[in-house]
């Protein structure tokens, strides 16, 4: 994967459309571009519940995300999923909805789902608000892009999209990358520091869609989950590699090693309404502070252009071999290893 476009990058509004199939029910169909071999990205199906979730309750003023807590409980595949949304709690400032995304032997017709056949991918809980109506107290806090190091300066947009900025560049895959799987990865732009990333394990990025949409609030949910890649930053080259083992250095794993790095749980917690129309870009910080025994965390921060804080969200991540992510799926796989997503 040479570059981060595509010649025809399908939307994301096409990729996360939802079609409602009564009071409570929605079909999304997950497509093939917004996988990571044969797995669809998991912050991308979240935001298709998150498409499906504000369509729910946009009747009632609430279409708004404030909080989400997404457990991933089985590998999702290209094609048709269902969406069951349960009102937990319906009030007049914030309600409660529990969310089951369904895959295989799906009904053309209600009930929709198969019992005993249909598999239960992802389960959701959000807490749904109208932002636009927020009032309360509002304090500064001091938080800022410089802890625990700090970032470029913000760029020159018009200069940043022709790569033509002085403190940022676009980033492009090398040839060969061992992430040349995760087309994912093609729906969206992305910038680097000039000067390199502050740290292993501190990552800043600006990022914009490929296809030239803008990022709406549900497609937060993909762009929290667009770079799980901190393990990448420390992948040795080749000659570093050789130089260590000539050293008698260990490596922690080899340069042409392909990893799968699979969400267990993604939090999402919006701290901004975007506007209607969205925004072209959005600013990415992602941090890790353990990366130990094949799991690591991730702390995603996404701020606008003006650097006002758009959305936090925290991860738990698996790091597994690629051949995991295409193993063949079987019905015994569900029924006896329901955490088969992992």
């Amino acid at each position: 994967m040479g570059g981060q476009g595509t010649s025809n990058p399908i939307s994301f509004s096409e990729a996360t459309k939802v079609e409602r199939l009564d009071s409570h029910t929605y079909r999304a169909n997950l497509v093939d571009s917004f996988c990571i071999g044969t797995v669809p990205n998991g912050g991308y199906v979240a935001s298709c519940i998150l498409t499906a979730a504000g369509l729910h309750l946009a009747r009632a003023g609430q279409k708004d995300v404030l909080n989400a807590h997404f457990q991933f409980l089985n590998r999702t595949e290209i094609g048709p999923a269902i969406i069951v949304i349960e009102d937990v709690k319906l009030g007049r400032q914030l309600s409660t909805l529990h969310a089951t995304l369904y895959q295989h032997a799906l009904l053309p017709q209600t009930p929709w789902i198969t019992q005993g056949s249909t598999r239960k991918e992802i389960a959701v809980y959000l807490t749904m608000t109208d932002l636009g109506r927020e009032n309360g107290v509002s304090l500064p806090t001091g938080f800022s892009m410089e802890h625990p190091v700090a970032a470029p300066p913000r760029p020159d947009f018009a200069a940043l999209k022709e790569d033509r900025d002085a403190h940022w560049s676009r980033f492009d895959f090398p040839g060969g990358s061992p992430l040349s799987y995760a087309r994912c990865l093609r729906n969206c732009v992305y910038y680097d520091p000039r000067a390199g990333q502050p740290t292993q394990s501190v990552i800043d990025k600006w990022v914009r869609l490929a296809s030239g949409e803008n990022f709406t609030a549900a497609s937060l949910g993909y762009v929290a989950d667009c770079w799980p890649y901190v393990v990448e930053a420390q992948r040795p080259s080749k000659k570093e590699a050789e130089e260590k083992s000539r050293r008698g250095e260990s490596v922690p794993f080899a340069p042409g090693t392909r990893f799968w790095y699979p969400t267990v749980v993604l939090n999402l917690e919006v701290k901004k309404a975007l506007p209607k129309e969205g925004v072209e870009w959005l600013q990415m910080r992602v941090m890790s502070k353990q990366i130990k025994d094949g799991r690591l965390d991730l702390e995603v921060l996404l701020l606008d252009e003006h650097g006002d804080l758009v959305a936090l969200s925290n991860h738990v991540n698996l790091i597994l071999g690629s051949e995991r992510n295409t193993a063949k799926r079987t019905r015994a796989d569900a029924e006896e290893k329901p955490q088969s997503h992992i």
